[in-house]
């Protein structure tokens, strides 16, 4: 029986530095993603040569090896983190069946659909909630089984990309290579095609309900369902040790991690941009296997580096620089959205039609200064309002009343 009323986090039980991690994991994705928005990364490989100048490969190299993968993990480290200290948040009030987070989850997904097919496929919010229902079963398990079962979920994508090397081998055969990379051109230019001058309905029944589809093919192919789920287990246990909560009292440990992460991350992603290029490359070889192992290992390390680089930063003098960003993680499913609206805006056909027409390097310097723009805009809104617009309807949705949004005048 709750003996308190459930209710959002307040703004004393925040911590600042989860905030300003949450904030730059959404500059890291919307970095990521600027690839698939704008097209570039859609660019079939035989023809990256000629469309791509010196500066803009290595733009593309650089996000690819800095970037991709690992922001979306220090995201859903922080998803986890966050999980923790509502669970422990709901047990003090007697909820001990997660039923708050549980609906959390569900207006999640819900939101997340409503994004995935009506304005941009490539959505992570309803992965997020899907694995969250999966998280929940976690919640009262020790640190040494959170542990054993972060060691599996990190193995398991090479099990399965072994598996799927040796099907490939014996059934595919061998000229189903150059059929792909074929179609992988033609792909390109019927898509640069549509995306760039089709309608909102053209590009919906077209492009964006095809592209879901093999987007979460994809996902299953990639095993990034394991993986969002290892890294909502590292946030779960490292909220209960207490990491972020005091910084200053962990920092040899915080030090360690960045120290092993680093190394071990640029390792792995090495191998991986040198051997595999990608989650999991098609067609599988003996050497792309041996490249998802280097991105297995090295994405998570790399991304809890730079993590714990960012929190020793936020100790010393960078933290007046660094402080502003977190307003966007306050903000932050108000900002991913409003990514996606800005970034369809200026590339699709029902837009400014600018698809297939910027170049890494443009593309990359675009999601800065739309980042930029969301710093000054999330900082000015909750100077006035409690909540971004979207979490204020989160919340109300969560728990079925009307939640104050001004603030009260000082």
């Amino acid at each position: 029986m709750q003996n308190q009323t459930a209710g959002p986090i307040t703004d004393s039980e925040r911590i600042d530095v989860v905030d300003v991690l949450r904030g730059l994991a959404i500059l890291g994705i919307l970095i990521g993603n600027m690839q698939w928005f704008s097209g570039y990364g859609m660019v079939a490989e035989s023809l990256q040569a000629a469309s791509f100048a010196p500066l803009s490969k290595a733009v593309q190299f650089l996000v690819h090896f800095f970037i991709e993968g690992k922001f979306y993990s220090i995201f859903s480290f922080l998803f986890g983190f966050g999980f923790a200290l509502q669970i422990a948040k709901a047990k003090e009030r007697g909820d001990t069946k997660a039923s708050v987070f549980k609906r959390r989850l569900m207006w999640l997904f819900v939101i997340g659909a409503a994004h995935a097919v009506l304005l941009w496929a490539g959505d992570i919010l309803t992965v997020y909630a899907l694995m969250g229902f999966v998280l929940v079963l976690f919640r009262n398990k020790s640190d040494e089984s959170l542990i054993k079962w972060i060691k599996w979920l990190i193995i398991v994508p090479v099990i399965t990309y072994a598996i799927t090397l040796v099907i490939f081998k014996m059934l595919v055969p061998p000229d189903t290579v150059a059929q792909f990379q074929e179609g992988q051109v033609t792909f390109w230019w019927n898509t640069q095609a549509l995306v760039s001058h089709g309608s909102w309905i053209e590009l919906l029944r077209s492009f964006n309900l095809q592209y879901l589809l093999g987007r979460w093919i994809g996902l299953v192919m990639e095993m990034r369902f394991p993986k969002v789920l290892a890294m909502f287990l590292i946030g779960v246990w490292t909220y209960r040790r207490g990491i972020l909560a005091d910084p200053p009292k962990h920092l040899p440990f915080i030090r360690r991690v960045f120290a092993y992460g680093m190394v071990l991350g640029l390792i792995g992603n090495t191998i991986m941009a040198a051997l595999a290029g990608g989650e999991a490359p098609m067609p599988p070889t003996f050497l792309t296997f041996v490249g998802v192992i280097g991105y297995a290992f090295g994405v998570p390390a790399l991304a809890l580096g730079i993590a714990a680089g960012l929190v020793l930063l936020y100790q010393g003098p960078m933290r007046s620089i660094l402080s502003p960003i977190a307003a966007v993680g306050r903000m932050a499913l108000t900002n991913y959205l409003l990514q996606t609206i800005t970034c369809v805006t200026i590339f699709y056909g029902y837009g400014l039609g600018r698809f297939g027409s910027y170049s890494p390097a443009r593309a990359t310097l675009l999601a800065l200064g739309i980042f930029a723009v969301q710093i000054a805009l999330s900082n000015v809104w909750l100077t006035f309002f409690r909540y971004g617009p979207m979490e204020w309807i989160w919340r109300q949705l969560t728990y079925g009343r009307r939640l104050k949004l001004r603030l009260a005048p000082a």
